[in-house]
């Protein structure tokens, strides 16, 4: 492939980023760290949350792990994303402290895929039905298919399901 190619294209990426990041720096719905990813995911979970008559807020203390969004009575909702681009299928680990997790899919097409609800309750309770669960497990995607974590113990919003609500 021709060199200026990669070069203009390598540039059109960094020009976009740039833009992305002069905009969502200046809103609390898409602050947050470099990952941008998850930035998004955090801002289509808030969406969520707020489509379903809740009220969420963004965690703005950077030193706080474990959950992204505090929600109606203090609920911390942990927000994981995966996109199709990650090969390995999974993403970060789930960590204390959290009451509510929000996995959100986003496909090839830059759509919402699929969004996984498990509240900590239900986690528990997995737990006491298989000794796979660990912890502090990896969020993988695996866990929105019907057997597994979040499918099994949760709930799983499918792609048309969440159409209506033109979350991205």
């Amino acid at each position: 492939m021709e060199i200026q190619k990669l070069k203009n294209t390598a540039k059109e990426y960094l020009i976009a980023r740039k833009k992305f990041l002069d905009i969502a720096n200046d809103t609390i719905e898409l602050s947050g760290n470099d990952n941008i990813i998850g930035r998004i995911g955090e801002f289509i979970a808030y969406q969520l949350l707020k489509s379903q008559g809740r009220c969420p807020t963004k965690n703005q203390n950077k030193s706080e792990r474990g959950y992204d969004l505090t929600c109606d009575n203090g609920i911390k909702v942990s927000v994981k994303t995966i996109t199709h681009e990650n090969e390995t299928q999974r993403t970060t680990r789930i960590k204390e402290p959290w009451d509510e997790l929000i996995f959100v899919q986003l496909n090839a097409f830059a759509e919402v895929e699929r969004i996984g609800i498990l509240t900590k309750s239900e986690f528990e309770f997995a737990r006491t039905q298989s000794k796979k669960y660990g912890l502090t497990p990896y969020c993988q995607l695996t866990m929105l298919n019907p057997k597994g974590l979040i499918g099994k113990y949760g709930t799983v919003l499918q792609k048309n399901e969440l159409e209506a609500k033109a979350l991205l």
